[in-house]
């Protein structure tokens, strides 16, 4: 048997192959356990839901406004953040929200959510109805009493339209 010496040049390639190498087997590997994975329809849910009324609210657009002084991309009113505020300090949520965080995407989200979460706090997404999706929407667009105002029928008729495409892009079509 030959006794082979390495230098250390020699050995670090061989370190360095052995660890790409690795690193190439583990991440083909995490990209098949992903892709094999279930995908969480609650999720998909309350994803599609939440882009259905930014559809109809903005667009999209972070900076869109209104006369009524909604900003944003779920536009939200003056009172919107005060309300989300008074809900934080009721649940001991340490954060307060500023006027100008309506155009921030992610703080607007979480004032959404928050406000969803307070005015429906039995709302199980594994089991969310339709109905229930109406009465979030309503409450959004008319406020704690929305799901009673004749003036959010409209708003919850966009909103289904769009939540129903919503569904189709993710195959959720059959939940509902």
């Amino acid at each position: 048997m030959k006794t082979i010496i390495l230098s250390n040049k020699e050995r670090f390639k061989m370190t360095y192959g052995n660890r790409k190498l690795i690193s190439t087997i583990v991440i083909t590997f995490a990209v098949f356990v992903m892709a094999m994975t279930p995908v969480n329809e609650e999720g998909l849910v309350k994803d599609a839901f939440y882009n259905a009324i930014v559809w109809v609210e903005s667009k999209g657009s972070t900076t869109a406004k209104t006369k009524d002084g909604s900003l944003g991309i779920v536009q939200i009113r003056p009172v919107m953040v005060k309300e989300v505020n008074r809900i934080c300090k009721i649940k001991g949520i340490d954060r307060q929200y500023k006027l100008t965080d309506r155009t921030d995407p992610e703080k607007s989200y979480e004032m959404f959510w928050i406000y969803q979460e307070f005015y429906h706090p039995d709302v199980n997404w594994a089991s969310i109805t339709i109905a229930d999706m109406e009465m979030m929407a309503k409450r959004w667009n008319g406020g704690p009493t929305g799901e009673k105002k004749k003036s959010t029928k409209k708003y919850w008729r966009k909103v289904s339209k769009r939540l129903n495409e919503e569904f189709e892009k993710r195959n959720l079509a059959s939940l509902m």
